[in-house]
């Protein structure tokens, strides 16, 4: 032991010497040393040392220079002394802590002097847990979370746990193109839009406590990732700890039961305890979720990862989906409502006045479709942390910042509405900041057709699965092209027609339809300069339909067409080509490329 943490150690206990340090254990990746110091000359027996010293990157003795685990053990540090300092004070009994006898910080040098817990009636760890042990810490989770209900969490993670989302890129970058990366900032909001957010021990496994010989009472230790967060993650994350699958699922309830008892106990009584229950009950799945996500990135083969974690898993991922996909179908149907009510009455139609014909168009219908569809995704948006791009609003570029955006289309095809055509529309979708459309629901007012999509889950019309049509019908060997009228004023016009059968059903949804339930269906828009050339609300409802019935959406460069550019919201730089299930998007570019 360094001179300078030896006289720091008898400073902070009055002790006249050091009689003997006892390594525990080395600290992550080398970084220190924990030790037991016994002391003479004090009413200390003994105390316990963490003593780290984190190597400067460019001597990093594993070569992890600008590592993310580096910076976030660092950090850990940094927390773990402003727990001690700051919060492990005036605690409700049974909540029982090492008590804090001195933390200094010095750069990346850390010294954290703590009472020893072995002398204080805790002396024994445990490699398994009997049923009344799992009680005592079940308790001790419980009354902790009580006592921080509401709490800021000053100087800890502003997300606790270890395994928490934004800590963890590489771990999630491994499991790319899973439902579970697919979702995994959606249990993230929905952990953190709990109303009844506490502070989070953040690595409650078993080895973190220390029992009393009767295992009756417990003591925590190492808060290196105690933080803001939702109770469930310490629940799910202990229990999967020391008991198995099996035990985990078939004592659920009992789990559950005496954690909650405990609870209500010692909560806030201006607080609502079945509210609180009722609350967090909805969440133990979705904690075991976030932490399944996690582990398959970091330790696929690891033996937390049961069946139970994952059923559980799956019914959290199909509950977000379920209530995603509800939000955007009663938002589409109440649309389409006011979209029918409006078709009966005198309409004042304006122009948006960017020249584009088909689309330039806009009636206070429009708007006030927008509005009751945005008032529908409003809880959504707010508790999965969402964006939004609608036609009528604008693009407000929360689409680049949030994991994912409601991209809305109140009345597409507003031309056809207001000359009392079918071909118009209202599309809700729900996409990825990487530009993937999850969910897609279209309505057709005119014939009240209402079709809806989850990524992965294929196509539902009128609520029946969507297969693709046969190939069937007159010309069966030519390509359909399902235009926008602006074609008949294209210079080539008369030469598509010669290679193409066209017709002009109605706006850019309706078209795309057509191309879903027609294997030899195409929609084209060539890329164009300005804007224009369809948006991502047109589309975003759509593509996804199309994919899930076995069609393609390309840009002309023949690139998957993603549905968040980050220059605009209009897709004019690329085009587009939506295919159905029996074309090759390639010939439909060699037909294009024949027209002279």
């Amino acid at each position: 032991m360094q001179a300078q943490v030896r006289e720091r150690v008898l400073e902070a206990t009055g002790a006249t010497a050091i009689a003997e340090v006892i390594p525990i254990q080395a600290l992550w990746n080398n970084y220190g040393t924990l030790s037991r110091v016994t002391l003479t000359g004090c009413e200390l027996g003994s105390v316990i040392v963490k003593h780290i010293q984190v190597p400067p990157e460019s001597a990093h003795p594993r070569g992890f220079t600008g590592s993310i685990g580096r910076r976030r053990k660092v950090r850990s540090y940094r927390v773990e002394k402003a727990w001690y300092t700051q919060h492990n004070i005036g605690l409700p009994e049974g909540v029982a802590t090492p008590a804090c006898l001195d933390a200094h910080e010095e750069g990346t040098e850390f010294v954290i002097i703590l009472e020893d817990l072995a002398g204080a009636g805790y002396p024994t760890g445990r490699s398994s847990a009997a049923w009344h042990e799992v009680v005592t810490v079940l308790g001790w989770l419980a009354r902790f979370h009580a006592h921080f209900v509401g709490s800021a969490g000053e100087g800890l993670w502003p997300n606790g746990t270890y395994w928490h989302l934004e800590t963890r890129p590489e771990e999630l970058q491994r499991i790319h193109g899973t439902p579970l990366h697919r979702y995994a900032a959606f249990l993230d909001a929905r952990l953190r839009s709990s109303p009844y957010s506490t502070v989070v021990h953040g690595d409650a496994k078993l080895a973190n406590f220390c029992f009393s010989e009767d295992g009756r009472r417990v003591a925590a230790v190492d808060f290196q990732y105690v933080g803001r967060g939702c109770a469930m993650k310490d629940v799910a994350y202990f229990v999967g700890s020391c008991m198995s699958g099996d035990a985990c699922e078939a004592r659920e309830e009992e789990l559950l039961t005496v954690y909650f008892a405990e609870l209500r106990r010692h909560l806030n009584p201006k607080l609502d305890g079945r509210a609180v229950e009722d609350d967090l009950r909805g969440l133990y799945e979705v904690a075991w979720a976030d932490f399944e996500r996690f582990m398959l990135g970091w330790s696929p083969d690891h033996w937390k990862l049961s069946e139970y974690s994952e059923r559980l898993t799956r019914r959290a991922l199909t509950a977000i989906e379920e209530e995603l996909l509800d939000a955007a179908r009663g938002a589409c149907n109440q649309a389409a409502l006011t979209v029918t009510r409006g078709a009966s009455s005198d309409l004042d139609v304006e122009s948006k006045g960017h020249g584009d014909r088909a689309s330039d168009v806009v009636t206070r219908v429009d708007r006030e479709a927008e509005r009751v569809i945005l008032e529908a995704l409003r809880p959504s948006s707010f508790r999965y942390e969402l964006g939004l791009l609608s036609e009528e609003r604008g693009d407000d570029r929360s689409r680049r910042t949030a994991h994912a955006f409601w991209a809305v289309d109140p009345l597409d095809g507003t031309r056809h509405f207001v000359e009392g055509r079918p071909g118009y529309a209202v599309s809700v979708a729900l996409v990825s900041q990487e530009g993937e459309p999850l969910i897609g629901v279209v309505r057709t007012p005119a014939t009240g057709d209402h079709y809806e999509a989850v990524a992965g889950r294929g196509v539902f019309l009128n609520g029946a699965p969507l297969a693709p049509a046969g190939e069937g019908g007159a010309s069966a060997g030519r390509l359909r092209w399902y235009a926008d009228s602006s074609l008949q004023q294209h210079p080539r016009f008369e030469r598509v027609q010669e290679r193409f059968d066209v017709s002009f059903p109605g706006g850019a949804v309706t078209n795309a339809l057509h191309v879903l339930s027609d294997p030899r269906g195409v929609y084209i828009k060539p890329p164009r300069d300005g804007p224009g050339g369809c948006a991502i609300w047109d589309l975003a409802a759509v593509t996804l339909m199309i994919r899930e019935v076995g069609g393609s959406a390309l840009t002309f460069a023949g690139e998957p067409l993603g549905l968040n550019p980050p220059e605009s919201e209009f897709l004019a730089s690329t085009g587009f080509i939506l295919t159905g299930s029996k074309v090759d998007p390639a010939s439909v570019l060699r037909e294009l490329g024949a027209i002279p």
